[in-house]
């Protein structure tokens, strides 16, 4: 196996888990943190992970503190750089480090273009191979990693993960800040997201509004359940981002359904002339894309050749479209 955009060597063994800890310092727009990696068993050799814009205290061995050796390449354009680590008999090895501004997963946001202008807010957007710049990790689709956090953040304000919230806590009465703890989840780092600010919690107006627009989601749900299964992520939440995301919405575990799935529960939902049209749009999306590429086709297969190639600058609708097309045309799906 190979990726070209990871510096995972697939012929070692790959993260089983990671437990991360932030402290969000929001004057200086970086996160301090220590990431504890762990394995199926213990390794002794060189290991390589991804990072970008990390700025790598120390490597310790979580039992005895000691130091670990390790090493960091030179940048990569597209893949950052390679931190080797070299094991000596350890499953699970303790990364203390701390984001930089230039950190390309995290958008940190001053309270102006916030819905209320009175708070900061910060959130992180991972895919397709940002995750290397928020924690060390082997930043791709074939390592499945279970994570768990612990996330610091001033007292005002609120914090979401793509993963269950177990508690939330201040340490001391006269305390600054929250810690918010999130349970283990399994997932690829691609889809690890974060948000922390007041307009997470959708107050007054924002809460109203946004209430409103997503009444039908519940319908929505059962609908999905009937044609899919039962729902297996125990929760669905809503993240209502201030108006300068430059998104129109981001798929995350507990919170997100694949083009196809889309479609057939609007068809079910909301009749088959409103699928029919989405359907439509889609497929006129396809051909805009399908434009795009004309001088390189490489790009408009569901399975390409990417190496040397920044995965953003080719990020298009073709395999959402193709494959939700492909999807309507297997006789009972």
């Amino acid at each position: 196996m190979f990726d070209p955009h990871s510096f995972t060597d697939f012929a070692h063994p790959l993260t089983t888990h990671i437990s991360l800890s932030f402290y969000f310092d929001f004057s200086s727009s970086v996160i301090h943190a220590s990431a504890l990696l762990s394995l199926h068993s213990p390794l002794s050799g060189p290991l390589h992970f991804d990072a970008r814009s990390l700025s790598i205290v120390s490597v310790l061995d979580p039992q005895t503190l000691s130091s670990i050796p390790f090493s960091l390449s030179d940048p990569d354009p597209i893949k950052g750089q390679n931190l080797t680590i070299s094991f000596s008999n350890q499953s699970s090895i303790l990364i203390i480090y701390s984001t930089t501004p230039s950190s390309s997963a995290l958008q940190w946001l001053k309270p102006s273009p916030t819905f209320n202008r009175t708070f900061p807010f910060v959130y992180t957007q991972c895919q397709s191979i940002h995750a290397r710049s928020v924690f060390p990790c082997q930043d791709t689709p074939a390592a499945w990693i279970c994570y768990t956090s612990r996330l610091n953040i001033p007292r005002e304000l609120s914090a979401v993960m793509s993963v269950r919230h177990a508690i939330r806590w201040c340490s001391w009465s006269r305390s600054s800040s929250w810690s918010s703890r999130f349970r283990r989840n399994c997932l690829p780092s691609p889809w690890e997201s974060s948000g922390s600010g007041r307009s997470v919690q959708g107050r007054g107006a924002v809460l109203d509004a946004a209430a409103a627009e997503f009444s039908g989601t519940e319908g929505m749900i059962r609908q999905g359940e009937k044609l899919f299964g039962p729902y297996e992520w125990e929760r669905f939440d809503l993240l209502v981002l201030p108006p300068s995301f430059p998104y129109g919405g981001m798929e995350n575990p507990r919170m997100s359904f694949t083009r196809y799935a889309e479609r057939r529960i609007v068809e079910a939902v909301q009749g088959e002339d409103m699928a029919t049209s989405s359907i439509g749009i889609g497929w006129r999306g396809l051909n805009e894309e399908m434009e795009r590429f004309k001088d390189n086709m490489e790009f408009t297969k569901l399975k390409t050749k990417q190496e040397g190639v920044d995965p953003d600058d080719v990020y298009s609708k073709v395999p959402y479209e193709k494959v939700s097309s492909d999807g309507y045309g297997i006789p009972g799906i």
